[in-house]
């Protein structure tokens, strides 16, 4: 039961994106249509799941053990970013996959999400099941927050804003919006 409350509490009641604001930019700002925000989210929970698995292996067996824990956000960084090259480098290899996906590349590799949940499982001291559910929670948080960000774009270009709205208040008013009514997942309990 306690594997199942840290998935739903990263994806719902502590989201990276709307209760730590981490990805916030990338979930806000890349997302232009709902399809490209699944797409974006889907590879950010897959390099979340394995650059995340790796830098806390590392932490735990090696850094920890040798005193020089403080390697850990440039070596998981490293490591993040190694993941990205090894994704470029499997897409480059198909013209549709590599159009469809080298615009999240750069987002992937700068966001906070990642090394966030990495953090929080080393200071939370998870073992490395509970740890992969909460990268696997964070990569689906930050899917849902770029996908309710996408919809709301979406749904305002559709519409007619007062023109002191139009643009990027009115997407800062909605984001904030939708902040608040995550926050009332915030007393969920099991």
């Amino acid at each position: 039961m306690e594997y199942v409350l840290i998935l739903i509490a990263a994806i719902l009641t502590d989201n990276f994106v709307f209760t730590k604001f981490l990805g916030i930019e990338q979930a806000f700002l890349t997302s232009e249509k709902p399809l490209n925000a699944i797409r974006g989210g889907g590879l950010v929970t897959g390099v979340s799941l394995v650059a995340g698995g790796l830098t806390y292996l590392l932490y735990s067996f090696v850094l920890r053990a040798l005193n020089i824990a403080f390697l850990t956000l440039p070596i998981g960084v490293l490591i993040v970013v190694a993941a990205v090259a090894v994704l470029e480098v499997i897409s480059a290899k198909n013209d549709a996959l590599e159009e469809t996906l080298r615009c999240h590349f750069p987002m992937i590799t700068t966001n906070g999400v990642i090394m966030g949940a990495v953090f929080l499982a080393i200071e939370n001291d998870l073992g490395i099941g509970a740890s992969l559910l909460l990268f696997l929670g964070a990569g689906i948080g930050y899917t849902l927050a770029a996908l309710v960000f996408a919809s709301i774009r979406e749904r305002l270009r559709q519409s007619n804003p007062p023109a002191a709205f139009a643009g990027i208040p009115i997407m800062i008013a909605a984001a904030a919006l939708a902040v608040m009514a995550f926050s009332g997942f915030a007393g969920l309990h099991f």
